[in-house]
């Protein structure tokens, strides 16, 4: 299982802890391109996994360390593949809820743009969770046209978080905010990109011939 993500996640929660006029937070500078392209019907193993998270974007290693960490017998079953995938997000994404609520719960310093831009994230991410489980439950069903459409509901949920979050780390630059709030704007981006990542390959298992 990717540990940079793991890694990322602690790191900043720490930060958010311990925080001081000095603190560091050092992400990762990738940036991600989704491609919904891709075909793999009726393959299995690595190869499955290989057209999943090919050409994804800058998130491809994780997504292929984090594929390849699912059990012998999801890697060679592309329904399993995708539960797993999908599973994996949604967990996930209660780190992030669980990282922006300490952020807003412990700082009532923020600069305004940062405060707005991770209450709408909040907002975001509170119906992420049941998007996932509606798509998994579709997933489960065989109704994959279904399992597609709520994939792309949650995905746009990250992508309008993920706007705000970008357009807040500008202004910030722009005005010389903070360069911690800076970098925990920045944190939580890569962050919706690895899990956008992450439901892009769930989204290429899922396409038909």
């Amino acid at each position: 299982m990717s540990c940079k993500v793991f890694f990322l996640s602690a790191a900043l929660l720490f930060a958010l802890i311990s925080r001081s006029t000095t603190a560091k937070v050092q992400p990762p500078k990738l940036r991600l391109n989704l491609h919904f392209t891709q075909k793999i019907a009726k393959q299995s193993g690595t190869p499955l996994i290989d057209t999943a998270c090919r050409g994804v974007g800058a998130h491809e290693k994780e997504c292929f360390d984090t594929l390849r960490s699912a059990p012998p017998h999801q890697q060679a079953d592309a329904g399993e593949l995708a539960f797993f995938a999908l599973k994996y997000v949604e967990d996930h994404a209660v780190n992030v809820t669980t990282i922006i609520k300490t952020i807003v719960g412990n700082f009532s310093d923020l600069a305004p743009m940062l405060q707005a831009s991770l209450s709408e994230c909040l907002d975001q991410y509170n119906p992420l969770d049941d998007l996932i489980e509606d798509a998994i439950n579709e997933l489960l069903a065989k109704s994959y046209e279904e399992t597609k459409k709520f994939l792309m509901a949650a995905m746009t949920n990250i992508e309008v978080c993920d706007s705000q979050l970008k357009g807040s780390t500008a202004e910030e630059k722009a005005e010389k905010k903070s360069q911690l709030e800076i970098e925990w704007s920045q944190d939580l981006s890569n962050y919706n990109d690895y899990l956008k990542n992450l439901l892009a390959a769930a989204m290429n298992i899922l396409q038909s011939d």
